[in-house]
């Protein structure tokens, strides 16, 4: 029983907090009002507390509204989809399997101090999470589920410097590899850009797809700075990322639902 009533208490702790804080509030206002005498006064302060709870409700309803709504929308992208050709050479009659699907999750813990950097996310195996799955945000990649609990799981950052991600420029789609070299949390490092690629500073560097991880075209970050590496006859680029890992609040686990039929089929190789 009263380990229910502690679970009830957890659970319920923002609306518990934000009634207290309100009651303090009213008492406060009951104490002033005996020195300004004013019956306004408290009637006022009533409707106006009446209309924070309102507006708390609806802005939490508004927020899981637009969560369905990118999950829909990302869903529905060709890019989460593989395209099915019924006869070779027609395109007349093409099926779009689903290979992507996400679900929203929201960042508890997270780290960009250390050089090994990790986050922890608010859904575990119950929830569907599993190792190796890909985390994302609204714009950027955030990292890869290493670890799971029932209701807890934890991702390697990005900004981690022992993970290594497929990338490409989308001007001319020429890939390589992401790392990160420790130092900003804003900068990622893109390695491997065969030296006759064209790019210019602010160029976008998004997933290249050829992953089992991340579905293609996430964007990650734009060309800051850049040279030439002449011992591997390469470009390694300075990407800015677009997300501040510093102010993560939300994201969505990737599950590539054809990821281990393609596994098991390069295995044969």
């Amino acid at each position: 029983m009263r380990r229910n009533i502690f679970h009830l208490i957890i659970q319920w702790r923002f609306i518990i907090l934000f009634i207290s804080l309100e009651l303090i509030s009213l008492l406060l206002s009951f104490s002033r009002y005996y020195n300004i005498g004013s019956s306004h006064y408290i009637i006022g302060h009533i409707s106006e507390s009446i209309n924070h709870l309102r507006n708390f409700f609806l802005l939490e309803i508004e927020n899981q509204k637009l969560i369905q709504e990118n999950i829909k929308l990302r869903q529905d992208n060709y890019l989460s989809k593989i395209e099915k050709i019924s006869k070779d050479f027609k395109k007349n009659n093409i099926n779009y399997l689903q290979q992507y699907i996400y679900t929203p999750v929201k960042i508890i813990n997270n780290s960009i101090n250390n050089q090994e950097n990790f986050i922890t996310i608010n859904k575990g195996s119950i929830d569907g999470i599993k190792i190796d799955m890909g985390v994302i945000l609204s714009n950027g990649i955030a990292g890869i589920i290493i670890k799971t609990s029932h209701h807890f799981s934890v991702a390697i950052s990005l900004l981690n410097t022992k993970i290594h991600i497929n990338a490409r420029l989308k001007k001319n789609k020429c890939f390589g590899t992401i790392s990160w070299d420790g130092n900003s949390h804003k900068y990622v490092i893109l390695y491997d850009i065969p030296k006759y690629s064209i790019f210019a500073k602010g160029d976008l560097v998004e997933s290249d797809g050829k992953s089992t991880t991340f579905p293609e075209g996430i964007p990650i970050g734009n060309v800051s700075s850049y040279f030439f590496d002449k011992e591997h006859a390469s470009y390694i680029i300075k990407v800015k990322l677009i997300e501040d890992f510093s102010l993560l609040e939300n994201a969505y686990v990737v599950k590539n639902l054809f990821k281990q039929e393609r596994i098991n089929l390069q295995l044969k190789q």
